[in-house]
């Protein structure tokens, strides 16, 4: 640096000793190069001590130190800000997530409705059920009365084959009935009806009750032998087991008796007769096995739609 320095003031003395004044101005520039060449070593004895200085560097790092647990807190801070902000977003999305699962609930039961009062009024499907003394509360289904089971009597050759479920309150028919007399006996009777079982609920000689429904939402209702589940887009009302008198005595229909069976209070297992309720079984040959299987219980299923 400082022969940088001299060569800067050589070059400017130059011309001046080629000046007729060169003899009077020389002490004044000697004086100037010097001062300048003393600041210059000044400063850089200064830049060595201060570079070398133990306690100054020091003081520098922990400056740096200081700086840097600064922005080691800043970064902390940010993150915990970003955790915060993770969380609020995962709530509002399990929010924004339960709140379309409620949207969906909501909107099929819209079009569940819509589609109830789109239907055309008083419509439904109508069945009975066998061995209960009400109907299953499962698709808008409602009791239109509950009843006896009867029929006719097990050894009588004539009479309906028909099973009814016969009401708790009947009407009596008005005015006199003309009967032949001659005929007096053989009045086709109805007699009510007996479990021939014991079978969970119920006993051998146990009158069986039975119950119309009405599937209000429904349009049509069958019962389907051998089978316990609807077909698709069919809702299930009851499953049962197939009924009907035993083989030696005279005919009646098969029926689909409900697999959890009730009695009717105040005549348990008083032997009176009448209708009838044996379970029915397979029995293979026309009735091809498999599927079926021989001297097996069969099951019945009742479906609306």
């Amino acid at each position: 640096m400082r022969n940088s320095a001299v060569n800067v003031y050589a070059n400017m003395i130059t011309p001046l000793v080629n000046d007729m004044a060169f003899p009077l101005c020389l002490p004044l520039v000697l004086g100037s190069i010097m001062s300048s060449l003393q600041d210059q070593t000044i400063r850089e004895v200064d830049r060595r001590l201060l570079l070398n200085d133990p306690q100054t560097i020091q003081v520098q790092l922990e400056a740096v130190q200081k700086e840097m647990q600064t922005l080691k807190t800043l970064v902390n801070t940010q993150q915990t800000k970003i955790q915060l902000m993770d969380t609020l977003v995962n709530s509002q999305q399990t929010k924004i997530q339960t709140q379309e699962t409620l949207v969906n609930s909501q909107q099929s039961q819209i079009q569940s409705l819509q589609s109830q009062l789109t239907k055309p009024p008083n419509q439904g499907a109508v069945y009975t059920i066998w061995g209960r003394k009400s109907c299953p509360l499962v698709n808008g289904t409602t009791t239109l009365y509950t009843g006896i089971t009867g029929g006719k009597m097990y050894y009588i050759k004539g009479s309906g084959v028909t099973t009814l479920c016969l009401p708790h309150d009947p009407d009596s028919l008005l005015g006199a009935l003309i009967h032949i007399p001659y005929d007096i006996n053989n009045t086709p009777y109805i007699f009510g009806a007996e479990f021939e079982m014991n079978y969970k609920n119920v006993a051998r000689n146990d009158d069986v009750p039975c119950a119309v429904c009405h599937a209000q939402t429904s349009t049509s209702a069958v019962m389907i032998p051998a089978k316990l589940t609807c077909p698709q887009n069919w809702k299930l009302q009851y499953s049962g087991m197939m009924s009907a008198e035993r083989s030696d005595h005279f005919a009646s229909d098969f029926i689909c008796v409900d697999l959890n069976p009730e009695y009717i209070e105040g005549t348990r297992a008083r032997n009176a007769d009448g209708r009838l309720i044996h379970p029915a079984k397979a029995r293979c040959g026309s009735l091809p096995c498999p599927p079926y299987k021989d001297k097996q219980y069969v099951s019945c299923v009742v479906c609306a739609n």
